[in-house]
């Protein structure tokens, strides 16, 4: 692909013109190094093979053995994809996932696997082990008379058939019908399952699609279109609710995708159907793999055999995004901004506002990734698939003949392609780096989605609002008050927590083609570094560090001093801290007293002492210093990283639990009013709870109440 980009480079670097008359111009050109490319992927395209599905499930059975459900359950899946459809290594494939799945108790995914099993050329001989699974799947789940209707169905096969250790089956299948029921029903509900989804305290803006009333769509010549409030926010308000109008998965280094995702709505599953031609998209089910052939699959599949769609990145996104607009023939809303302000957005059809969301393609330094990776798409549908001939006959399409309906499509791809660039978000997902945690701490990137009137806001590179995705769907929540008439402000990944200006600033032109100015861009003093400031021993004022200088300069008074004094003490405090003596209490008060004296009180260099403090009491079951030194670490955490960043409510709620326990488990010392000290705690539990719910949908952050609730109790 980057071939192909270098070839074409130098004939379309910038475009200034049309961007549909500059496609039509380039499709007219040699486009045989296209040709080529695409014959290359297509020689190499992959699909069902029943060889390779027996290897995955063979490297399964390895997996299980060792009993490692997860990378079983993952090449079983693969080793299903791979099968021809509902032929004998189908059946193998879900009968082997069963197993695993009923390992995990998820019984309802074992359940749905085993129906699929018998659907397809299962060998007859090992019908009654499957069987047998079913009746123990539905013993465990507590399902009486499905029960009772397997069993029936599984003695009916058992004795109408010559089956090896027939009595031994029937015997365990009548042991299942006289044992007691079991009565505890496992909970069903996945992280990233189908869940309800927030609603708007105020209800939904009825101008606005997907966004609370409270907002409004403004506009302006320097801010272009954007987001102010039209009443008063508070901190955890549920701003916008929007189901993404397109998204493409993102693709593994090994080029296939998740698993475990689907590929129509990106709900957890266990249980995947897989697409019936490809071998990378799996479906929750058979709704949701219906619905994806007909509105795109059956255009994307032959590219997904030849593995084209890895390389075009942000292509692909842009493909079902024109794929989108067949249905109203790529309608469009005539007028300018003030038509947005009337009303922008559709539940129904928001492909004319998406297509109303700026490209800024003519300040591109180099459009010729846009033009290539457009062109190998038509070049693809034309020559791979019959959706220009389709499209034709279809009653809304915008051209009458096949030449000038393949430029069109070109050029709107290219567009869409630019608007992706500048609009799109990346959908992230929570996960867990270890199973003992109780809320996930991991953020996978599932796809890349867009969201038209998310994307209205402005950026910011201090944000006032946070997201987190549930499926397919981004919910955006307040992250602290807003005063009505107050812009809001999203994040484009440019958090000046994580960059310094400078570094801002060139994400900020290269990437999305604007100069930040917000309010941190502004204001030097307002950086995080400096937090890492010297006191001036003249005015108490900041002096910022700067590395390899010899000489300070206040901040506020401007006075000049060495900084070999202060650098000199703190290298004494950090000495402290490393002695390794002793009487670490007494190390550690040292090295804090020091740093008060010349450090800026939320200077990084006083989390560690901070923190050991607090460890330090934890260990010796003292509540009331592990109370103080936590506060004190978490007010020097909330200034560097943001009151209301995840982390500030993971480490209260940890920290509360931490306290809660000490309390439990001896008399607390020099707790000199208990009940003053336990209404601070149950106050850092609604504190954790109010963040934590900034950052995760519900059924998470509920697990909170509960686990608190169950330590009370004890």
């Amino acid at each position: 692909m980057d071939c192909l980009f270098a070839y074409y480079t130098d004939k379309f670097t910038k475009i200034d013109g049309n961007i549909f008359e500059l496609f039509a111009k380039f499709y007219s050109l040699d486009l045989s190094p296209v040709d080529s490319w695409l014959e290359t992927q297509f020689k190499n395209k992959i699909g069902k093979d029943d060889s390779l599905s027996t290897i995955y499930r063979q490297e399964g059975n390895k997996c299980y053995a060792k009993k490692d459900l997860l990378k079983s359950l993952e090449f079983y899946t693969r080793s299903l994809c791979c099968a021809t459809p509902n032929g004998k290594e189908y059946g193998l494939a879900l009968a082997n996932r069963s197993a695993v799945s009923f390992e995990m108790k998820e019984f309802e995914s074992c359940l749905r696997d085993i129906e699929l099993c018998f659907q397809s050329n299962y060998p007859k001989d090992l019908r009654p082990k499957v069987y047998i699974r079913k009746a123990e799947c539905l013993y465990e789940s507590g399902q009486q008379s499905n029960l009772e209707k397997c069993i029936r169905e599984a003695l009916k096969f058992l004795n109408g058939t010559k089956i090896v250790d027939k009595n031994k089956h029937i015997l365990k299948l009548n042991q299942l019908r006289g044992s007691t029921l079991k009565q505890n029903k496992v909970d069903m509900c996945r992280d990233n399952s189908i869940v309800d989804l927030p609603g708007f305290e105020d209800g939904e803006n009825q101008t606005f699609a997907f966004a609370s009333s409270k907002l409004k769509m403004s506009y302006d010549k320097i801010r272009g279109r954007h987001v102010i409030a039209q009443k008063s926010i508070q901190r955890g308000d549920v701003l916008f609710v929007e189901k993404a109008f397109i998204f493409a998965p993102v693709f593994k280094e090994n080029k296939e995708l998740y698993s475990f995702k689907c590929y129509n709505c990106l709900t957890d599953i266990i249980s995947s159907i897989p697409c019936r031609s490809c071998t990378l998209c799996v479906y929750c089910n058979e709704n949701c793999r219906t619905f994806s052939w007909e509105e795109c699959h059956k255009w994307e599949c032959a590219g997904m055999q030849a593995n084209i769609w890895y390389d075009l990145g942000i292509g692909f996104p842009a493909f079902k995004a024109a794929l989108k607009g067949v249905k109203s023939g790529f309608n469009i809303i005539k007028g300018g901004y003030d038509e947005d302000l009337k009303h922008f957005g559709s539940k129904e059809d928001n492909y004319p506002y998406f297509n109303r969301l700026v490209s800024n393609i003519y300040k591109s330094k180099n459009a010729a990734p846009y033009i290539v990776m457009s062109a190998i798409i038509v070049s693809y549908l034309q020559k791979y698939t019959d959706f220009f001939s389709w499209f034709l006959q279809q009653k809304n399409c915008p051209k009458n003949n096949s030449n000038s309906l393949i430029k069109y499509v070109g050029g709107l791809i290219t567009k869409h392609i630019a608007q992706l660039s500048c609009n799109s978000s990346i959908i992230e997902h929570w996960t867990y780096s270890s199973t003992d945690l109780l809320f996930p701490d991991i953020l996978i990137t599932v796809a890349c989605g867009m969201f038209p009137s998310v994307s209205i806001m402005n950026h910011s590179c201090r944000a006032n609002v946070t997201n987190f995705f549930i499926c397919d769907t981004i919910v955006v929540k307040a992250i602290e008050d807003i005063e009505a008439n107050e812009e809001i402000f999203n994040c484009y990944g440019i958090d000046y927590r994580g960059m310094n200006r400078e570094q801002r600033q060139i994400a900020c032109k290269s990437l999305y083609h604007f100069d930040c100015k917000c309010v941190i861009c502004s204001d030097q003093s307002k950086e995080v570094e400096m937090l890492d400031s010297y006191i001036c021993p003249k005015c108490r004022g900041l002096v910022p560090e700067i590395p390899n200088a010899s000489f300070m300069f206040c901040f506020s008074c401007g006075d000049e001093d060495s900084l070999r004094t202060f650098r000199k003490k703190n290298e004494e405090a950090q000495n402290y801290l490393e002695s390794g003596e002793s009487n670490q209490l007494d190390i550690l008060i040292k090295s804090l007293t020091i740093r008060e004296q010349i450090l800026y009180k939320h200077h990084k260099d006083f989390e560690e002492v901070y923190y050991r403090l607090y460890s330090y009491y934890v260990e010796i079951g003292d509540a009331e210093n592990m109370f103080k030194y936590f506060h004190l670490w978490l007010e020097n955490e909330k200034a560097r990283r943001g009151e209301n960043s995840r982390g500030i409510g993971t480490k209260l709620y940890e920290a509360a639990l931490a306290i809660l326990h000490c309390l439990k488990s001896s008399h607390p010392n020099n707790c000199t009013n208990l009940k003053s000290f336990l209404q601070n705690v149950e106050h850092m539990i609604k504190e954790a709870k109010i963040v934590l719910n900034l950052y995760y949908p519900a059924n998470i952050t509920n697990r909170l109440s509960k686990k608190i609730q169950f330590i009370s109790n004890k």
